[in-house]
C-alpha cells in the first residue's frame, strides 16, 4: 500500500533531484525492485496543479480493494506519477541507464515492475483510464480530463531516449 507516501515521496524528489543535470558522460545505475512502487512516489504535476497524494493514495487503495491485477494498477500509477513509467530515465537523459531487476510479478514484465521507472510504458492513458471506469473508481475531472486527452502519457517502446539504456536480468525473488 501506500501509507508510507510522505516519506517515499521526498525520497523520489530527492532521486529527481539527483538526476537533473547529468550528461551523456554520466552513467546511473538503478536497482530495480518489487515494492518499488510503493516506495518511488512522486505525483504527476502540470501548470495550475497535479494529483495530490491524498488523491494518489484513494485512487491506489480502490484498486487494491477492486480486486485489480499489479500490471492493471501499476498502469495507473505510472501515468498519474512523475516518476513511474520510464519518467525516471527521461529525467536521467541523456545521462545511460543501466537497470538492475529483481522481479516479484508473474511474467517479469520490465514496465511492471516497481511501475517501470526507467524503461519504456507500452501502456496508454486510455488504458489508465479504462481501468479505472472498469472498476469503477472516480477521479477529479481535472485527472479525468488529463487522461482521456493524453496529456499523462510516459515515454514509449522506441523512444530514443532509451536507445543506450541496458536492462540487466531479472532475479526472481
Amino acid at each position: 500500500d501506500w501509507s508510507s507516501d510522505v516519506c517515499s515521496s521526498d525520497l523520489a524528489q530527492r532521486i529527481a533531484a539527483l538526476a537533473q543535470g547529468l550528461t551523456s558522460k554520466d552513467l546511473v545505475i538503478c536497482l530495480i525492485s518489487g515494492g518499488g512502487s510503493s516506495l518511488l512516489t512522486l505525483p504527476a504535476l502540470w501548470d495550475g496543479g497535479g494529483v495530490s497524494l491524498e488523491e494518489k493514495q484513494r485512487i491506489n487503495k480502490a484498486l487494491l480493494n477492486s480486486g485489480a491485477n499489479i500490471a492493471e494498477m501499476n498502469c495507473v500509477r505510472k501515468h498519474l506519477s512523475a516518476i513511474k513509467g520510464g519518467r525516471l530515465a527521461q529525467a536521467c537523459a541523456p545521462a545511460r541507464v543501466v537497470t538492475l531487476l529483481i522481479s516479484d510479478v508473474p511474467g517479469d514484465d520490465p514496465s511492471v515492475i516497481a511501475s517501470g521507472p526507467t524503461v519504456p510504458d507500452p501502456t496508454t492513458c486510455a488504458q489508465a483510464f479504462q481501468i479505472l471506469q472498469r472498476y469503477g473508481i472516480d477521479v477529479s475531472a481535472d485527472i479525468r480530463q488529463r487522461l482521456q486527452s493524453g496529456a499523462l502519457e510516459t515515454p514509449k517502446p522506441g523512444d530514443p531516449l532509451f536507445a543506450g539504456n541496458t536492462e540487466i536480468g531479472r532475479a526472481h525473488v
